[in-house]
């Protein structure tokens, strides 16, 4: 099935793009993955944390408040990262996405990681849907959008992006920083907070 990215949405209201509540339980398995096989231990209060991790990466390539920045990391940087996980490969993608739509690549790996826990969530392995895209919180999985391949996965939801959150003429725009996208991206509270620690966490591995 062939998802079209200009589909009309059968919802209304702020959380309609987001992932559901439920999908976050797929974190679970992003932890397992980072303890046991990447042995990266895990941070239990990413609240605490995010201050440190935004002052760690906004030298290399992501800020926070802005994920129109340029990341300037190469699609062999991040395949080595991603090495090992269900995300594997997929660096050039997210590079490209970047040049092609302007968002920070460390932002859209992150924010991947996050929603799919490194790839392994049954809409990313059914669905190629590594960000949970239209996963609604009533019906996360049957309302999930169907890529044709991950690559299609990301470069249609970097699209998304450019054109209605960091668009200033977008419907979803609410500034261009982590904290104001999951304003109107996702339902969970803390998912500003957790998806910077999820990118502090990426760009220490290697």
């Amino acid at each position: 099935m062939s998802f079209k990215i200009n589909m009309p949405s059968v919802q209304s209201g702020p959380s309609q793009i987001g992932p559901s509540k439920s999908y976050y339980e797929t974190q679970a398995r992003f932890q397992s993955i980072l303890e046991n096989k990447l042995n990266v231990k895990a941070t239990p209060d990413v609240t605490e944390t995010s201050k440190v991790s935004r002052a760690k990466t906004e030298d290399q390539g992501f800020d926070a408040q802005n994920v129109l920045l340029k990341s300037g990391v190469s699609a062999d940087a991040l395949n080595e990262k991603l090495e090992g996980t269900a995300l594997a490969g997929l660096g050039n993608d997210f590079v490209a996405a970047e040049q092609k739509y302007g968002i920070n690549a460390w932002f859209l790996t992150g924010l991947a990681i996050h929603e799919s826990g490194f790839g392994t969530s049954r809409i990313a392995q059914d669905k190629n849907n590594i960000f949970g895209f239209r996963a609604y919180d009533a019906t996360p999985y049957s309302s999930a959008a169907q890529f044709d391949s991950r690559g299609d996965s990301i470069d249609k939801v970097a699209q998304y992006l450019a054109e209605h959150y960091t668009n200033p003429s977008g419907k979803y725009f609410n500034g261009i920083s982590v904290d104001a996208i999951g304003k109107r991206y996702a339902t969970d509270p803390n998912w500003s907070n957790a998806l910077q620690s999820r990118v502090a966490q990426l760009m220490k591995l290697g």
